[in-house]
């Protein structure tokens, strides 16, 4: 499979639009503009059926019913006069709140239309490469099984496996050639190592358009890419080609399972379990015409589609932008539920955190560089759908700080927020949540989760959700300062191996023991003034919340690290020394703010 001759042209931007057909005007760093004309292409009424029966689809309404009662009758108790202090506080308070009672709805309307790819449809008879990247960092073995894996698919005509190896090794060529696997390397090639988009370097984007400039676009009509680590079960090739059976699809995105190392990793099993509903009926939910997202670790595009949009999208976040610029294209897309592949999860909590901030950094750089130009484009609901995603970090870092910030502000300065009785406060928003977690065991007991067992509460996935707010703040402000002073970043590969005895860097607890000190600082001049015990109260849980975190990561982190290396745990303190020094110095303030604290007639109300 050598490479043929590329014609020559005059600029890289030139070359961008010839090969789109002139659909790509400009081909700048932030992404491609695309020409004003669009063809919105519209699926066939066979490509999708119902995934649940008719006795589910009521059971998901009534449920769907007794929130909505609920949230009514929330906000209707929340609004009474009584309540009011100040306008300006019942109105801050009120936003926060409406976006903690509202976010659900969007995972509700997901559910009420829960589709998926008719399973009768034939799988297509297209030329298809099934393709994995390797990066630098990656072992050979990890490519070696996934590769295996992609040789022995039940697939019902031929098709060609592709490694997109970064530097490949002697040893990898030499087993590619003896199994018949092409091999696709822009190692010493200048024009594929470019510091900004198209075919940047160090960057899975430049890896993979390497391989589509001088063989994908050229040989095949569906090409269907793997993550190293993520290993396809034997009907995956034939799961994720099936949708293609439609011409109007462009992609298909497929369940991102990251289990294979969640026995060895609490951080693993914490987004395992946090986004089982997201890799199944949310993504369900946006069959039939509301774009599901491609998530990185693997998904499958039609080669005329990708040429429609100049190839792979830009940033950390490929995987987003290719799918929003196809959708601004006119491109249908399908989730394929059953196309399933196992990968790994963050080994360590150092490696989740880093991942949070470069997914949030990524996604928030896409929403300042690719939507003011593609989302007036797209359809009303389209438009509203990539509106939201684009805007989800920069929201949950924002309800975040305010939320956190609200109660000391209230404590310190004895200026009540609004004045309402506590306990009914929480009883009431208990009601309006718990529909949620009843309705995600119907799902899972449905076979709709992914993977299907997850638990549907777990304390891996608190800790996850406590843990990893402050490195998205962080992700979202570095996009924006480089938004307004743009400069070059690198992306970090996250590690598939570890000896055991990686130590646990200091900096990435300080969050923690800081908002643990902040809060209770706060809930000890709070009790002085005696005019906002509520507030004193949710300052000392906000603490409790913190201070176990603190605590809990460098903990499990002594743990793992011991298992990992196969030594005794106290032999594997060194590696979270002082981390765990940091969480107990800020157990200090906390024990004087409970010490002090005035007794359990502060619950009552939170002014």
């Amino acid at each position: 499979m050598s490479a043929p001759a590329r014609p020559a042209f005059e600029t890289l931007e030139t070359e961008i639009r010839n090969l789109s057909g002139g659909n790509v005007l400009r081909a700048g760093p932030g992404g491609p503009t695309l020409a004003p004309f669009r063809y919105l292409r519209a699926t066939r009424a066979a490509t999708f059926v119902s995934a649940l029966r008719r006795r589910d689809r009521v059971a998901v309404a009534g449920l769907t019913a007794g929130w909505a009662v609920s949230f009514v009758a929330f906000w209707w108790w929340w609004w009474q006069p009584a309540h009011r202090v100040g306008w300006a506080g019942l109105a801050l308070n009120s936003l926060l709140l409406l976006y903690l009672t509202a976010l659900p709805a969007y995972y509700l309307l997901a559910v009420s239309r829960l589709r998926q790819v008719n399973p009768a449809l034939g799988v297509p008879r297209l030329r298809v490469a099934f393709v994995v990247t390797r990066a630098p960092s990656e072992p050979w073995s990890l490519a070696h099984r996934t590769l295996t894996a992609m040789l022995a698919q039940q697939f019902p005509y031929p098709y060609d496996v592709w490694l997109c190896d970064e530097d490949p090794s002697e040893q990898a060529l030499r087993w590619c050639a003896a199994n018949g696997v092409g091999v696709s390397s822009r190692r010493g090639v200048a024009a594929y190592h470019r510091a900004t988009w198209p075919r940047r370097t160090r960057c899975k984007e430049g890896n993979l358009a390497y391989f589509y400039d001088h063989w994908g676009y050229r040989d095949y009509e569906v090409v269907a890419q793997l993550d190293c680590d993520h290993v396809p079960q034997p009907t995956y090739l034939a799961a994720i080609t099936r949708p293609f059976a439609d011409p109007a699809i462009g992609y298909v995105a497929a369940p991102s399972v990251c289990d294979a190392n969640s026995a060895n990793s609490w951080s693993a099993r914490g987004r395992l379990h946090r986004e089982a509903t997201y890799h199944g009926p949310v993504q369900l939910g946006h069959n039939g015409g509301l774009a599901p997202l491609c998530i990185g670790s693997h998904y499958a595009v039609r080669t005329e589609a990708l040429r429609d949009i100049g190839g792979l999208g830009p940033e950390l976040a490929e995987d987003f932008s290719t799918t929003f610029l196809l959708a601004s294209a006119g491109w249908q897309g399908a989730f394929a539920i059953d196309a399933e592949a196992h990968g790994d999860g963050p080994l360590t909590v150092a490696d989740m955190l880093t991942q949070e901030f470069q997914w949030s950094r990524s996604l928030t750089t896409l929403r300042y560089d690719l939507a003011p130009d593609h989302l007036r484009r797209m359809g009303t609901a389209v438009r509203l759908r990539f509106a939201f995603q684009l805007s989800y970090y920069p929201l949950l870092a924002i309800a975040t700080v305010v939320g956190l910030a609200l109660p000391p502000f209230a404590a310190v300065t004895g200026l009540p927020w609004v004045n309402v009785n506590y306990v009914e406060f929480l009883a009431r928003l208990a009601a309006v949540s718990l529909w949620l977690p009843l309705l995600t065991l119907l799902l899972r007991r449905r076979g709709l989760l992914r993977p299907r067992s997850v638990p549907v509460l777990s304390w891996e996935g608190v800790l996850f959700a406590l843990t990893r707010w402050p490195y998205v703040v962080w992700g979202v402000l570095a996009a924006t300062r480089l938004n307004a002073r743009p400069k070059q970043v690198s992306f970090k590969v996250t590690p598939k191996a570890r000896t055991g005895l990686e130590p646990l860097p200091t900096r990435l607890v300080l969050p923690y023991a800081v908002i643990t000190v902040v809060l209770s600082a706060a809930a000890l001049l709070g009790e002085r003034s005696a005019h906002t015990p509520g507030y004193v109260f949710l300052c000392i849980l906000g603490a409790l919340c913190y201070a176990a975190a603190g605590l809990a990561v460098p903990a499990l982190h002594v743990v793992e690290a011991a298992r990992a290396a196969g030594l005794r745990m106290r032999s594997a303190v060194a590696t979270a020394a002082g981390p765990l020094l940091v969480g107990v110095l800020a157990l200090l303030p906390l024990a004087a703010a409970i010490a002090d604290y005035s007794g359990p007639a502060a619950l009552l109300h939170t002014r």
